[in-house]
């Protein structure tokens, strides 16, 4: 009985953190395709200058775009290579994202091919120079409190690494595994875990929410 109450803390304990790294990971990939707009923004701009039309420069992006958007607008090359009409390619491109920037993006282009607009790379400059303030002034919050986070999630892990100091030590051991040592050990762990994601929920900063929902193959 023991060794399955070890055995299951020790299970709960490693699972907690294979579920914290799978969240940075996604937040570490969603924060490079947030960064890599204002790049995708100024090449589209650059292609549009030199002559390209809205297809071509978005067909280029699948090879010369930051890696990190690469994958969505090869899909799109090849969704126009099959023959599929422009919105409706440029529409999947708009839902594999489900960004509000690229929202916008695909809007402005959008419109561009249909109805035509000499000021398509005034409206797509202008919103690199928002996207990058936007960007600038989130990394800069988050960097002026990733201390205070850092200093959280330590805090949260130090009394579990003194519980693995006191393991070694038999007395400890021993009233560890009386049932009230017990108790207070799965109490812990429940308290540390309710800690933990209420000091995330708090100290995420809010999404901008998307305003053109709407599918741009049934406009």
């Amino acid at each position: 009985m023991r060794e399955l109450t070890t055995w299951l803390f020790l299970t709960v304990f490693v699972l907690f953190i294979v579920f914290i790294l799978d969240i940075n990971g996604k937040k570490r990939k969603e924060l490079k395709r947030a960064n890599a707009w204002p790049e995708v923004l100024d090449l589209v701009i650059s292609s549009l200058q030199s002559g390209a039309s809205i297809t071509e420069s978005l067909a280029d992006l699948s090879t010369i775009g930051p890696l990190a958007i690469r994958s969505e607008f090869l899909e799109f090359k090849e969704s126009m290579e099959k023959g599929d009409s422009f919105e409706l390619a440029l529409n999947q491109v708009k839902e594999r994202f489900a960004d509000p920037i690229c929202d916008q993006f695909c809007e402005v282009l959008f419109f561009a091919a249909r109805f035509g607009s000499r000021n398509t790379i005034k409206v797509l400059r202008e919103l690199s120079e928002y996207v990058a303030a936007d960007l600038s002034t989130r990394a800069e919050i988050n960097t002026r409190f990733g201390w205070v986070k850092n200093s959280a999630n330590l805090a949260a892990l130090a009394p579990w690494v003194l519980f693995l100091i006191l393991r070694s030590q038999e007395n400890a051991k021993l009233a560890y595994q009386q049932s009230f040592g017990k108790v207070l050990l799965l109490s812990g762990l429940i308290l540390t875990l309710i800690a933990y994601f209420w000091m995330n929920k708090i100290a995420k900063l809010p999404k901008a929410k998307r305003l053109f929902t709407v599918s741009i193959a049934d406009k």
